[in-house]
Parts: structure tokens; sequence; C-alpha cells
């Protein structure tokens, strides 16, 4: 029997080996849910990764035009992509590092477009690159606008001044002083989208990038023109790949560590087929409709369909401008170009108007978001009071239940002792009367002589209590005064008749 046990014990120590070993093979191949790691040690995930990865930040729509599409939603109303994050110049090119935690994904894959219905919105892609913007700088400003999505970019563009390189109008970008553009934090100098307009024309396009040994390079403004501007040396990185385990650990999924700008960016596998968002259950509650965002987001909304406008509005003016031209010459010579001019410069003030009103209202946004954020934090730390209320009072019942027992049991005790008390007496009671009963049998029991004698004994132990050692005197007494008696009685008789 001990020599089964022992079999056995080792039979199964031998298969949990076996289970811990596979375990550990079945980690090298898939680090985190969806991430999986290849013989070479490079990540790779399908479109499937995206869709459950960008849900806890965003909503997927289905577009029409590109299919599932995705945008974020906890965003100010005037939100941008490339917006909030740096730019970091490395072995290919300018990288954008994000400081928003789906930044890794939305700013290097697919492309960004500006909805008709919900403004800015994704479409997911295979291809990894630095960054997919259009470039715009002079007039002492640098800009770069989010690539719509079908653009090739296998040529460079190298546009002319002022013209709209791959169709992009001037409110798509986002534009900053020449001496702000390594800074750290972009959004704090980015130039508002009215005053955009007023060195647009003194601008042209740097957009460039290029192919190689499987890599993409975006060369975008040259290295040294921002060395000259900023007035000093550009550090240049190299990108390395962040393991899978750690993009989430890094904000925006990148790190700079030395020279080295490590950067999540797995491989995306095309597969045949990839479940919709729909149909996923982590980004199933992510997904709603166009209307559904709309209710949701009004004023974002209208934000974006008012600079769509304003951007409707000035390739319109941008191109009577050039009839103008074409037809009267140089508008500062034609009355219609003067015209022009000014029209162009009361829709500026307008627009500059309409960009503060829009600026005051999002700042009120801002505060009311705030007030509800201290709201709900307020309701969550009253709802977490309540619970732990409850979780106390139910302690507290629990106690009471407890407590009510140990008294019931304590009264129960109580009365059984008291019954077992009771019945003690009435046990001793009980042989009293049996002890009684059996001296009185053992008394009619004794002989009659036996019984005289004891009562004679009693008579006669009273009459000595009675009379005491003085009664016992006159006793004799009595009896000597009846012996001289008798004798006088006898000598009487005796004596002579004469006597």
């Amino acid at each position: 029997m001990v020599d089964f046990i022992k079999s056995t014990r080792n039979i199964l120590f031998a298969l949990l080996l076996l289970s811990s070993v596979a375990g550990v093979a079945s980690a090298s191949t898939s680090v985190a849910a969806g991430i999986h790691v290849g013989p070479s040690g490079h990540t790779s995930v399908d479109l499937g990764f995206f869709y459950d990865s960008l849900a806890p930040y965003g909503n997927w729509v289905q577009r029409p035009s590109y299919g599932w599409v995705w945008t974020p939603t906890a965003v100010a109303t005037s939100w941008h992509p490339y917006e909030y994050g740096h730019w970091v110049w490395t072995d290919q090119g300018w990288v954008w590092v994000s400081d928003e935690p789906y930044g890794w994904a939305t700013y290097h894959y697919g492309r960004w477009y500006d909805d008709p219905d919900i403004g800015w919105a994704w479409v997911p892609g295979n291809e990894w690159g630095p960054s997919w913007v259009s470039w715009q700088a002079g007039a002492d400003y640098v800009g770069w606008a989010p690539l719509p999505p079908g653009v090739s970019v296998s040529v460079g563009f190298g546009g002319g001044y002022g013209g709209y390189a791959y169709g992009i109008a001037p409110a798509s970008y986002v534009f900053v002083p020449e001496r702000d553009f390594l800074a750290p934090r972009i959004a704090s100098y980015a130039v508002p989208y009215a005053r955009v307009n007023t060195f647009w024309g003194q601008t042209r396009n740097f957009t460039n990038y290029r192919f190689g040994g499987g890599r993409v390079f975006n060369q975008g403004i040259p290295v040294d023109q921002v060395q000259r501007f900023v007035g000093r040396r550009v550090p240049q990185y190299q990108v390395a790949d962040l393991g899978g385990n750690d993009f989430k650990r890094f904000r925006g999924g990148a790190h700079i560590q030395g020279n080295r700008l490590a950067i999540f960016r797995p491989q995306v596998q095309k597969a045949a087929h990839v479940a919709p968002p729909i149909q996923r259950p982590a980004a199933r509650r992510a997904v709603v409709s166009a209307a559904q965002f709309k209710s949701a987001h009004p004023q974002r909304v209208a934000f974006a369909q008012r600079q769509q406008t304003l951007a409707h509005q000035n390739r319109q003016q941008q191109v009577r401008q050039q009839r103008a031209e074409t037809r009267g010459g140089a508008p500062a010579f034609n009355p219609r170009g003067k015209a022009l001019q000014q029209r162009q410069a009361q829709n500026l003030r307008q627009q500059e108007k309409l960009q503060q009103r829009q600026t005051r209202v999002d700042q009120k946004q801002a505060r009311i978001d705030n007030q509800r954020v201290r709201v709900n934090q307020a309701q969550q730390r009253q709802a977490q009071s309540f619970r732990q209320q409850q979780k106390v009072q139910q302690r507290q019942g629990q106690i009471d239940q407890r407590q009510a027992r140990v008294d019931r049991q304590r009264v129960q005790i109580d009365r059984a002792q008291q019954r077992q008390a009771q019945a003690a007496r009435q046990q001793q009671k009980a042989a009293a009367q049996q002890q009684r009963q059996a001296r009185a049998e053992r008394q009619q029991q004794r002989p009659p002589e036996r019984a005289q004698q004891r009562q004679a004994m009693q008579q006669q132990r009273a009459a000595q209590r009675q009379g005491g050692g003085g009664g016992r005197g006159q006793g004799g007494r009595g009896q000597a005064q009846a012996q001289g008696g008798n004798g006088g009685h006898h000598g009487h008789g005796n004596r002579p008749p004469g006597q």
C-alpha cells in the first residue's frame, strides 16, 4: 500500500512538471491576450487586437466609406489628432510620441479623417510608420496634419506655397512656432485655427517619405532646418521594439532610455477573417451608431462641423482668389482683388470671434466636465460609504443574530439547569422518604420484649431527669422510715403488757 502511494505521488509530480514546462513554452508564444511572439522574438497581433485594446478609450462606429472606425470619447471639444505629445528625431525620421494611452496604435497604424457626422475618426491599418502626417512650414511656423485614408506617400509631395497637399485644408493642421517645435507638450503651443489663414499662403509642403529594408522613413522638415530655428543640436535616437508585456507600462507605448526610443510596434497579421467589434466581447461595449455618438457628444460634433464648413469656405475663397488673380492681375491692384481681401479679412475677424467664443465655450465645458467629475467622485464616495454602511449593518445584523442565538442557548441552558436542580431536589426528597420508611419498617420488625425493655429504660431515664440526685436521697429516707415503722410495730408486739 505504501509503495502504491509513493508511485502515485511520483506520477502526479511528473505530470505537474510537464504542465509547468508546457506553460513556459506557451508563454513564449503568447505574451498577453492577442499578442504573439514569433521565433525571431518579434511580436505580432491582428486587427482584433486593435478592436479590443482601443475599446476602453473610445467608440467603434461603422461608417459607409471605411467600415469600422474608432474615435476617442474622453477628449476636449476641439480635440485634434497629433496634438497631445511631442516629436523625436530618430534613425527613421520624425516619430510622434503620444501622451495618450491609445497613441501606440492610432498614430503609427492606419489613417485619420474628418468624418462629417462624428468628427475625427481613425481607420485601422496594417503598416507601422513613425507617423502618418503631411508637413507644412513657413513664416516661422511648422505644421502637420493627418494623412487621409488611401493616400499614397511612396513619392514625396513637395508642393508649392499655399497649396492644399493631398487635399488637406489648413484647418486640419496643427501649427506651432518654429522655436517650440521640439517642446515636450506640443498642445501648449498650438496656434488657434483661426490664425492659420493669416500665414498659410507663406508656407509650403515638406512631406517626404521613403521606404527601404522593409521600413518607413518620415523625413518631413529637414533636421538641419529644425536645428537652425531651435538654436541647438537635435539628438537622434534609435528606434527599438518595446516588449509586448511593457507597452501598457508607458503612456503612448513608447519609452526613451539612453539613445534608444523603445516603442511598441507589433507586426499586424493579415488574417483572412477577423471578427468585427460588434462580435467581440471586449469591444462590443464600445460599439455605437453615428446617431448615438452625436447625441452623446453634441458640442464636439458641432465644433467638427464648423471646422469643416470653415475649411470649405477657405477652399472656395482660395479658388475665387485664384480666378480673380487670373482675370485681373494682382489682387492688390485690382478692385475685385481688393474687395476679396476685405471679405477675407472680415471672414478672418469673424473666424477669430468664433474661435474665441468656442474657446470660452470649451472653457465652460471643461469647468462643467470638472464639476461632473467631482460630482461623480463624490457620488462614488457616497456610494462607497453607503456600501460600507450596508456592510457594517449586515455585519451588525449577523452579530445580533449570533447574539440572539447565544441568548436563546443560554435561556435553554438555564431552563435545563433548573429542571436538573428540581429533579435533584425531588430525588433527595424521595430518598429521605425511603429512609424514613426503612427505619419505620425496622422498628416494626423488632421483638416486643426488647421494645418493652427499651420503653422501661426510657421511663427510667425520664424519671432520673425529673428527680435528679435529691430524689434518690428522699427515696432512701422514706425507705428507712418505712423500715423503722415496721420495726416499731414489731417491737410493740413483743413489749410486755405492763410496759
